[in-house]
């Protein structure tokens, strides 16, 4: 499973991934930029059964869908900030399939990485 976690630059979704990969078991979970995820796809995910990207929302767009998230993105998640996004996302994810929700608020500004881990985890099982 791949899910990219989006907020307005990148910087409170990475900040935000810390606390996840401190909750993950490191030889499960791996963390990293969105594009640096993707440059490495097939090696991370023979390895990993779960990689966490990061990143801003802005790499959503219509040009990216097919190139970016298509092969790659399983799901996405928005951060709190940004969440006046969400509806605009899920339109364009809805298009190649990919579901795409809030973060809760308690989660988020808690920075509760068990929880989000949990969460991330959960939806795997269910997919």
């Amino acid at each position: 499973m791949f899910v990219y976690i989006c907020c307005a630059g990148g910087m409170t979704s990475s900040m935000f991934c810390q606390k996840i990969a401190k909750a993950a078991n490191p030889e499960e979970v791996y963390f990293g930029h969105l594009h640096d995820l993707i440059a490495d796809f097939q090696h991370l995910s023979e390895t990993y059964p779960t990689l966490i990207a990061y990143g801003g929302e802005g790499e959503i767009n219509q040009l990216t869908l097919e190139p970016t998230f298509k092969p790659y993105v399983d799901r996405v998640l928005v951060c709190p900030q940004v969440r006046y996004k969400t509806a605009s996302l899920q339109k364009l994810l809805k298009t190649i399939d990919i579901p795409c929700a809030d973060i809760d608020m308690k989660t988020f500004g808690n920075m509760n990485g068990e929880k989000a881990l949990k969460d991330i985890l959960d939806f795997q099982k269910e997919s």
